[in-house]
């Protein structure tokens, strides 16, 4: 039977429609504000800035080439097609993506959101396909004084840390070296296939193996990806009592083993205890079985469109650019106001509105 329309009805559609304009009108008036975090996010980027600068200008200083028809904005950070060490085919305008030094920014941010702080101890896991980011990780970690405990794979994909003669980890330790970062890899790998150098040119890693031996690093040679696996869980946990978080930028093998797991996973921080550990799994989910809050950074298009970040623009980057700087500050009073009048309102008409709907 069809109820008819009563005046208490009025009552509600006219509240709905009032509360549909005041979120209109609410959102109308929020104002953009400088992020709580701003200072160390542009620290952050500064220094990866600089970072990048230096390597641009080493390059040059050793005659490397800066192929300006691929690295578009002449940032220095941009490898070549293929070579000796080239694991996989690479996206060009996410590696020039990557190459926004206001990355260092999102990395402050997610750092944050996952808990890390000052003093803590920090595993992180790089490929070398995003030499990038990379360097904006360790200067985010360095501004928020974070202690990170670093293992890298000489491996890279196109257009990623591939050049023969100053590949990521070279181009690292010439920072190091330099005094523009304070902390660098422990360890590497080959990386690539089996994170053995399988689909390498052997007699050009063997070149940069024994150049990675003269920097002092440990070389991690394990054919067997559990034991591979085990043995960079243990060098992460070797002069520390505590391991804080787990950071995995790029996409080697070791990272989620030989496992689906990594596919559709958005980057960021990773909810804990999605996975499963087993024999094929890898660091992520490792990491992830002892309830160590983990941020995993690839699908870089998809982090930079989150974090109002350039999609490979054709005009240089410009520190403090993008969302990640700034979050929206709403009018407190005007919201509280709103709450109050609809309570009032409510209150008034509840004894009518009870009768008439019982």
């Amino acid at each position: 039977m069809k109820r008819e329309f009563r005046k208490e009805d009025i009552v509600i559609v006219v509240l709905a429609t009032f509360l549909l304009l005041c979120v209109f009108f609410v959102e109308r008036n929020k104002s953009l504000v400088r992020d709580s975090l701003y200072s160390e996010k542009y620290e952050a980027a500064r220094r990866t800035e600089r970072c990048f600068k230096a390597i641009r200008q080493e390059k040059i200083d050793r005659g490397i080439e800066i192929d300006t028809q691929y690295d578009i904005n002449d940032t220095g950070i941009i490898g070549i097609e293929f070579n000796g060490i080239t694991t996989t085919l690479g996206s060009l305008d996410a590696k020039r993506t990557s190459a926004n030094p206001n990355f260092a920014a999102v990395m402050v941010d997610l750092m944050v959101k996952a808990g890390f702080k000052k003093g803590d101890n920090i595993a992180v896991n790089f490929s070398s396909s995003f030499p990038a980011l990379n360097i904006a990780t360790i200067s985010a970690c360095e501004v928020l004084d974070i202690n990170p405990i670093i293992i890298s794979s000489i491996g890279a994909s196109t257009w990623g840390g591939n050049n023969l003669d100053f590949t990521y980890v070279d181009m690292e330790e010439f920072l190091f070296e330099n005094g523009f970062i304070r902390n660098k890899s422990k360890a590497i790998s080959p990386g690539g296939s089996g994170d053995m150098g399988k689909d390498m040119d052997s007699d050009v890693l063997d070149i940069i193996l024994d150049r990675m031996k003269s920097y002092g690093k440990v070389i991690i040679l394990e054919e067997d990806l559990k034991e591979n696996i085990e043995m960079r869980y243990n060098l992460y946990w070797e002069d520390v009592e505590e391991i804080h978080g787990f950071i995995n930028v790029g996409g080697n093998i070791v990272a989620f083993g030989n496992t689906m797991d990594s596919v559709d996973l958005s980057p960021g921080i990773i909810k804990r205890g999605r996975f499963q550990v087993d024999n094929r799994t890898g660091l992520v989910q490792l990491f992830d079985s002892k309830d160590i809050p983990i941020i995993h950074i690839l699908n870089i298009k998809n982090l930079a469109n989150r974090y109002g970040l350039e999609i490979d623009p054709n005009t240089p980057f410009i520190l403090g650019k993008g969302d990640v700087y700034y979050a929206y500050e709403y009018p407190i009073g005007l919201i509280l106001a709103i709450i109050f009048m609809t309570f009032i309102i409510l209150t008034i008409f509840r004894k009518r509105t009870r009768i008439s709907y019982d």
